[in-house]
């Protein structure tokens, strides 16, 4: 590859992957920050809260694999310039997106106790959860709009709009979670409620600043009516669900597999559930820069095949992964670095904290494998619309692996918290494998339009 193709791809990648993942280093590290505070309450409140925000991952998670499967569409008709189509993608992205953030929103405020309890069984943890989760949910509809609007906003490489939102929502999301949470500047001590409150403003904050981003910006293409939105066809919307199915049960699955897994950490305590989401949140950090490389990737193949550029497609690919594999490796060094200074901001119990730790070490080592197969099943395959092969590689392996892993060494082997994700985490090994075959094979390089 020559060095002008280098720099072709370094420019793409740069311009459509770092502010991907600026937003997500942003968004992850007011999420560390928030908890932070609710952690300084107590191990409980860690606990209720992050268990409670369960059903929103859940959420917008299978959100997340609806719109993403229509953003495969999405970067595609703009690689073909067929912008009028996009706004028909987006309208079934809001057609579908809207209606499930309204009909989980309502059964959430119905339930919001059993919703908790079916993570945890302390009372005094699903009375806090509930306390939270009744105001929280509350940010589930303008989160679907938002979240239509990015993603599509990423297909067509205006990346910076989305992360310029998501900066000024974890921004104020930060401050008033301060502000409520302690009771700053004259507001009452709120505790957890005030962590809700937060949360549901920052989210309409973001769909606010989304909006006028795109309706007062002449040249975005995402900017139409309510009718060139809504004038998808049925057939087109079909095709679009059969395309976009194995992207939804994919994230789902994946979604309320993962969250099975901490109904198997509440067997151990509440200490390991807080112990556990510290140090995914923490996690979160180091792997911002990937998921940026991993959504710039499959926008650009995405494009690309688009363009009918099938071998430049494969040739860029190729290079993302090298980077990839140079860069995870210290990225996973520094998160095992940072676990000290992590556990000093904690309000944690010396278990707590020593948990923490180990769980931070456990995570820094699969750091470069789970890099590896965010970049291959949300980037490299479903940008090249082999979304039922990532669908069947991911569910397979949480599902058939890491859910059993997560109950053996809980219920059975009855170990701790960090060596239950040590196993748990096998998984990714795995898919690992899997994708790797796959990719090889050439087989995950669909052209979806004509």
């Amino acid at each position: 590859m020559s060095k002008s193709e280098n720099r072709k791809i370094l420019k793409l990648l740069i311009s459509v992957g770092l502010p991907i993942a600026i937003q997500n280093l942003l968004s992850n590290g007011i999420n560390l920050i928030d908890n932070f505070m609710v952690g300084s309450l107590s191990e409980d409140a860690l606990s209720a809260v992050s268990l409670a925000n369960r059903s929103y991952f859940i959420f917008i998670m299978l959100l997340f694999g609806l719109i993403s499967g229509i953003g495969i569409y999405s970067s595609q008709y703009y690689g073909s310039k067929e912008i009028p189509k996009i706004h028909s993608m987006m309208g079934i992205g809001f057609t579908f997106g809207v209606s499930f953030a309204v009909l989980l929103t309502i059964l959430i405020s119905l339930f919001p106790d059993d919703t908790v309890r079916i993570f945890i069984k302390d009372e005094s943890v699903v009375s806090i959860g509930t306390e939270y989760i009744k105001i929280a949910v509350l940010s589930f509809i303008p989160a679907s709009i938002s979240m239509v609007f990015q993603i599509n906003l990423r297909s067509v490489r205006m990346t910076k709009i989305p992360m310029m939102t998501s900066l000024v929502a974890a921004i104020f999301n930060g401050l008033l979670n301060y502000v409520l949470i302690f009771g700053k500047l004259g507001f009452p001590a709120l505790g957890v409620k005030g962590a809700a409150i937060a949360t549901v403003t920052a989210r309409f904050i973001e769909l606010v600043m989304v909006l006028l981003f795109v309706f007062f910006n002449k040249n975005c293409p995402l900017k139409g009516t309510i009718k060139s939105y809504f004038s998808y066809t049925l057939p087109m919307m079909v095709t679009v669900f059969r395309r976009s199915l194995p992207v939804v049960l994919q994230e789902g699955l994946w979604a309320i597999g993962t969250s099975v897994y901490f109904i198997a950490y509440g067997n151990l305590s509440s200490t390991s559930v807080a112990a556990a989401q510290i140090s995914l949140t923490s996690l979160d950090i180091y792997i911002s820069l990937f998921i940026g490389l991993g959504n710039g990737a499959g926008v650009m193949v995405g494009n690309l095949l688009g363009e009918k550029q099938i071998e430049k497609a494969q040739r860029y690919s190729n290079k993302i992964i090298l980077y990839q594999i140079i860069l995870s490796i210290p990225f996973a060094i520094l998160f095992s670095f940072s676990g000290i200074w992590i556990t000093r901001f904690l309000n944690f119990s010396v278990a707590g904290n020593q948990a923490t730790l180990y769980t931070i070490y456990v995570l820094a080592a699969y750091l470069p494998i789970k890099c590896m197969n965010f970049l291959f099943i949300v980037g490299i395959l479903r940008g090249g619309g082999d979304t039922r092969f990532c669908m069947i590689s991911e569910t397979a392996s949480v599902w058939l692996i890491g859910v059993p892993l997560a109950f053996i060494s809980v219920l059975v082997l009855k170990l701790p918290i960090y060596w239950c994700v040590a196993l748990v985490n096998l998984e990714e090994i795995t898919k690992l494998i899997l994708c790797s075959v796959r990719y090889k094979s050439k087989k995950w390089i669909n052209v979806l339009v004509d």
